[in-house]
This record gives structure tokens, sequence and C-alpha cells, in this order.
């Protein structure tokens, strides 16, 4: 997350009559004081608007104190539904979350209020607030149509016969970049503060007022528990965490992964605007009570694909809330999938065909942007495509940046390296435009691969290694037509400034395959998904993995590698379907799905379990 100190960004907006500076990578895209255009041979055609028809930040920082109680203007006048209400007990149990009362306030017009004073007094007052003079309210925004926009937080004061709204701990306290000695705790207020987070009698303070925090603890103790106390204004959030063992100690311990929780069928909770925060849910809870010490979850978690900032944003949130309450003790790490894509597109109506590309300015308003400002990552991976010989001017930056999307990070004796295969995303048209294909790493990313794993396999405290990576090697049901196969058709590549890379995408699976599996002993298994099933691919020499009459030149692999796709975090399902290297497969499932693994020493086993029903899926041995 970049260091937001004074608030949020908002959209940002083309000024009439000025034109927008276009990226050097783009071809055929320009500007002038209508907007950005797609030029075509024989037309013109304009990207289309975001159209918000709010704010993010307004559907939380709104509210006002009356004697009766919070009024509350979302300032989205066609706004129409439902407000459902209830006290948050941050005393009563470790994962607080609302309890919603039995009644509701309509809202209408984009306002609406919560009589507190009438409603949620006397025998209804389960937080104590007549007592305390304050508390807070978590309410659920459902529209008429009966979707789930957001699932907000409202702290207030009582005194004098007087409600007032105090500044809200929205999201958060998050746990993030977790080592032995330190870590970084992130939430977001609905006001700005100056909070501040006590450990063991030592405050870590915001340097100053913001709305967005970030506060380092350091000089930790490892494998030591740490209860810990968040102050923001008058309200305190007590929460602990537990620091990681000193590298190398070859503890036992679990981790858990997953990936695709875009929204699902079946209405409720399973599509909270954006995301299924159902799933997420349990597979947040399950992740915890197995005693997992992190979170890998390699993209798709949300709906994406849009043109409005605020609408990205929103969906970003709903899914940071669906874990919340477990993350305020482990870390969760995001990865970057296709549906985290924040684009520009332009519809050709004429021949019912669209275009869409990356949104830019890459600095500050990207789909790579806008990850970054919702997430507190490792920013210890490659700058850019910046300096790569398909730069078409390497006095600037070009490209967008890989700033906490592409990362590694270590835990005992066991790295996670994350990659994004969707950075510089084109979801249709790179041919006219330019832009990356889905599923495709880019020379720089490529190069900064090799580098990592050739340290990793010298450190003597690391023994495992796995590759997350959000589009399989070898997909087996949904994306055969693409991720690193597009049906067995190589010419499928990258395009920049109207010039394509070299490599096929075949060839570049295979450049991938040689780094990880040939020239680095350490890796163990690809964590993938895209694909919105369960399975395990078991990758070797003697597996069928070429299309008919390939002209390139094959990759010779020296050992055994494995694949484990798991897209089951709540996106709907995908069926099996035929490829070369189906005998390979094992217990390929529709069934939502975290993979839980456990590490002790040298040994690896898996366990796999749908966390609706808790039923074990699979259960197999990686290494002994």
């Amino acid at each position: 997350m970049r260091k937001l100190l004074i608030g949020l960004c908002l959209s940002l907006l083309i000024i009439p009559g000025k034109a927008q500076e276009i990226p050097a990578v783009y071809s055929n895209i320009g500007s002038n004081e209508k907007g950005i255009f797609l030029q075509l041979e024989n037309k013109r055609i304009y990207a289309i608007p975001p159209n918000d028809m709010f704010r993010f930040s307004d559907l939380y920082s709104n509210v006002t104190g009356t004697q009766k109680g919070l009024d509350f203007d979302f300032k989205y006048p066609k706004l129409n539904g439902t407000l459902f209400y209830g006290f948050i007990n941050y005393k009563d149990g470790s994962y607080p979350q609302p309890v919603y009362f039995r009644e509701s306030a309509p809202i209408i017009n984009g306002k609406t209020n919560i009589p507190i004073a009438a409603r949620l007094s006397g025998r209804y007052d389960m937080i104590g607030w007549e007592k305390s003079g304050q508390g807070v309210l978590g309410y659920r925004i459902v529209t008429s149509e009966g979707t789930i926009l957001y699932d907000g937080k409202a702290a207030f004061s009582h005194k004098d016969g007087m409600f007032t709204s105090a500044a809200t701990l929205v999201e958060g306290p998050f746990i993030n970049k977790l080592t032995h000695e330190d870590l970084v705790i992130s939430f977001t207020t609905s006001k700005e503060v100056k909070a501040y987070i006590k450990i063991n009698d030592k405050i870590y303070r915001d340097r100053r007022a913001c709305l967005n925090h970030q506060i380092k603890i350091n000089k930790l103790e490892a494998k030591t528990t740490y209860p810990y106390s968040l102050k923001v204004g008058k309200f305190n959030f007590n929460f602990k965490f537990e620091t990681a063992p000193l590298s190398g100690s070859r503890q036992a311990f679990t981790f858990a992964y997953g990936s695709d929780s875009r929204a699902g069928q079946g209405g409720g909770e399973r599509n909270i605007f954006g995301t299924n925060a159902y799933i997420m849910k349990r597979i947040a809870s399950l992740a915890k009570a197995e005693g997992a010490k992190f979170v890998q979850f390699t993209g798709d978690l949300i709906d994406g694909y849009d043109v409005s900032r605020e609408r990205m944003n929103l969906q970003y949130a709903n899914w940071k809330h669906a874990v919340e309450p477990y993350w305020h003790y482990m870390p969760f790490y995001a990865g970057f999938g296709n549906h985290e894509a924040y684009s520009y597109l332009f519809n050709d109506t004429v021949a019912n065909y669209s275009y869409m590309i990356d949104h830019f300015p890459f600095a500050d308003d990207s789909g790579e942007s806008l990850f970054q400002d919702n997430f507190v990552l490792p920013e210890n991976g490659p700058q850019s495509e910046d300096g790569s010989i398909y730069d078409p001017n390497p006095s600037i930056m070009d490209f967008p940046s890989y700033k906490e999307s592409v990362y590694w990070y270590s835990y005992d004796n066991v790295a996670m390296v994350v990659l994004n295969s969707d950075y510089f995303y084109a979801p249709q048209g790179l041919h006219y435009a330019s832009g990356n294909l889905h599923a495709y790493i880019m020379d720089n990313q490529l190069k900064w691969l090799k580098k990592t794993l050739k340290q990793l396999e010298k450190n003597k405290t690391i023994d495992h290694v796995f590759i997350s990576i959000h589009t399989p090697f070898f997909p087996n049901g949904g994306h055969v037509k693409d991720d690193m196969w597009y049906s067995g058709d190589n010419r499928y590549r990258a395009m920049v400034a109207g010039k394509s890379y070299i490599e096929g995408i075949i060839q570049r699976r295979d450049q991938l395959l040689d780094l990880i599996v040939n020239e680095s002993s350490k890796t163990v298994a690809a964590l993938t998904g895209d694909e919105h099933n369960y399975n395990m691919l078991t990758i070797n020499e003697e597996m069928p993995r070429y299309p008919e009459n390939y002209s390139y030149e094959k990759l010779n692999l020296k050992r055994t590698f494995y694949q484990i796709n798991n897209g089951a975090a709540g996106a709907p399902y995908y069926a099996q379907e035929k490829t070369p290297w189906m005998m390979n497969l094992r217990n390929f499932s529709t069934q939502n799905a975290i993979v839980l693994i456990d590490v002790e020493g040298d040994k690896i086993k898996v366990r796999v379990k749908n966390p609706d029903t808790l039923e074990l899926i699979d259960e197999y041995t990686l290494r002994e």
C-alpha cells in the first residue's frame, strides 16, 4: 500500500479541454478535449466514462449525530433500500462482528437514520453505551433490488442527551509483512486522526493525523505472542499476533492457500457487491481454526473489470471486510489476477466488439496502483518493465509498477514467491492498442524470478519454495482456451507499442518451468487459481504438454514438480476439460475449497477441505 497520509484517492477526472498524456507503451491510443480514444482504421472510439453514482468514502464518512441517534447521508440520491444495523461488542468474543437488531431503517434518496435512543437502549443495549457514553454500530446497505452493497461501521459518543459521530475504525487492524522480529499494522479511519498501538507498555504512534494508517512494530522476539491495543480517539481495540520463528528453525506449522473469490451465485452474502463474502468468511475462519500462520490468496479477489475507481475500491473493501476478523491476528497475502483489472473500455457498437486496456496514468490511476492502495505487501519485487528490450522510451517510466504485486516472503524454512501474470493486462484488443496477454510473464519479471530463485537456492535457512501465480501452467477446466496454453496456440504473446514479443505463450511457459523446475531444487509446487475448481497435477518429463506439430524447441524436465490449483473460493465453478495431460491429474473437484499445507522440517503434507461442509476433499504428501 502506498503510504497515503492525507486520505483516500478520489477518481482522477479528465479535465474538459485538456488532452491527457498517453503512455508510450500503447499504440493507437490518443487523447483530446473529449477524452481518451482508440483510433481504428476508419473510426475513433472514445473510452466509456466511469459514470460514478457514488464515491466509496461517502458510504461511511458522512454520519451526523442527533438527539435521537445517527443520521447517514451516502450522497447517492438514486440509492433506495434498507439499512440493517446492530452493535458490535468488541468485548464479547475474539472475532467481533455486528449483531443485527430485529428492526431496520429505510434508505430514501441516499439518506437514512438509526434511532439509537428509542430502539437500542434498555434491554437492547448489549454494549453498555448508556453507561459508557460510547459505542460502535455495524450496518449493512441493501439496495431496493436486494443487492448487498456495503458493510460499514459507525462509532459514536453520547453526552448530555446528544449523540456525536466519532472517528471510526472502518477497516482493520490488519497484520502485514510479519517476520520473526517486526511487522506492519495497517488500518483505515473515517476521519483524520492520530492513532497509536500499545504493546507491552511501548507506544507506536502515527507520525501525523491521517485516514490510511501504517504503523511499523519492531524489536520483537521470535515465535512470541503479543497482545496489542489500538487506540482510535476514545476507543480501544484489543487483539494479538504471534511473530514468526527464526528462519530455518524447522518447527511444524501450517499455512493456507486459495484464490478466486469474486461474486458467486445463490444470493445473500455470496455476492456482497463484487465478492463472495460468505465463502471467504468460511475460508478465513477455517484457516484460523486449523492454526494457519498465514493465508496466501492469489488473484480474482473481486469481480473487477471495471472502469470506475470508486466501484473497484468498494469491491476491495468488501473482500477485506469478509476476512477482517481473522486478519487482526495473522497475515493475508494477496496476489494479482485478471479480475483485478481496472480498465479503459472502448465499445465498437457497429462491430459489436469491445477493447480494454489497463487504466492510466500508471503511477496513481491504474489497476496496479489501485491494488497497491488497498494492500500492504512486501516491496522486494522488480520495479517495472522499464528498461527491457521492448521499452519504447528508456529515458522515462512508461510501464506500470510491479510494487506489491510481485514479491517474496518467508516463514521459518518456507519461501513464497508471488508472481503477477496479469500485469499491464489488456483484456481485449491488445492487437490494436498493445498491452499484456493474460497469463504472460514479461521479461523483467522473468529476470527477477531467476535472480530470486538463485538467492533462495543459496539460502541455508530455506528448504522449500512455493511459487504462487494466478494462472496455471497447465489449465484443466475453465481456462484451457487461455492461461499458459491457449488451446495449444503459441502465436499468443504480449505486445508493447505495437511490437509483439518474440516468445509465444508456450515458449514463455517453458522458460518459466526451466527456471522453476530445472534450475532450482527447492521449489515444491505452483499454487495457482483462475480455474474455479480444485485439482493437483503431477508435472514430469513423461507428461504430454505440447500441441501436435509443435515446431519450437521443447523443454526437458529434470525432475517432478506439482501444480496445486485452488480457484474454488466462491466464484462460479468450471467443469473439467479434455487436455493432453489429463492422465496426470488428481482429484478434480468443484467443491469450494481451502488448501492447508502442513510443514514439518523436510516433510510437507497437504489437506484440502470444503470450508462450508468441512469435508476432507483430498490429502497427500508432497515431500517426506
